[in-house]
């Protein structure tokens, strides 16, 4: 069973880069997350466009990931039960992502058509749209 995730976190190591037996490249790498209570490793493998961005990336770097998640358990060398969370990233989106969208963003100024007012009506933004009950 594996259950589509969104995780964030920082790079521990610089990400390994490898190929498969058929010669298909991909990208291993390990994001230490934090949910508020306690750091999780997270280990993560990409294919595709996925694995260019996270093998572009150094130890320290942050990035969310969204992709398949699967919860594995094991039993440790100490006899303690232990827990993992692996991830297949189908989408990378990384601080230096974030920092070129926004340049171009402001590089747009006044090209860029104004946003709709906060108190407008019409589909998806006054809520009339959505059943009795929530939806959203």
């Amino acid at each position: 069973m594996s259950i589509t995730a969104l995780v964030t976190g920082k790079l521990i190591a610089n990400p390994e880069r490898r190929a498969g037996t058929g010669g298909k490249p991909f990208v291993l790498a390990k994001v230490i997350a934090h949910d508020g209570e306690a750091d999780s490793l997270v280990s993560v493998i990409a294919f595709g466009s996925a694995a260019e961005q996270i093998g572009a990336l150094t130890k320290g770097d942050a990035l969310a990931i969204n992709g398949r998640a699967k919860v594995s358990t094991w039993t440790g060398k100490d006899g303690a039960p232990r827990a993992g969370l692996s991830i297949t990233a189908d989408i990378v989106m990384t601080a230096y992502q974030l920092k070129r969208k926004r340049q171009a963003v402001a590089a747009a100024g006044d090209h860029a058509p104004p946003a709709p007012p906060l108190d407008a009506e019409g589909p998806g933004v006054a809520g009339d749209d959505w059943p009795a009950g929530g939806g959203r």
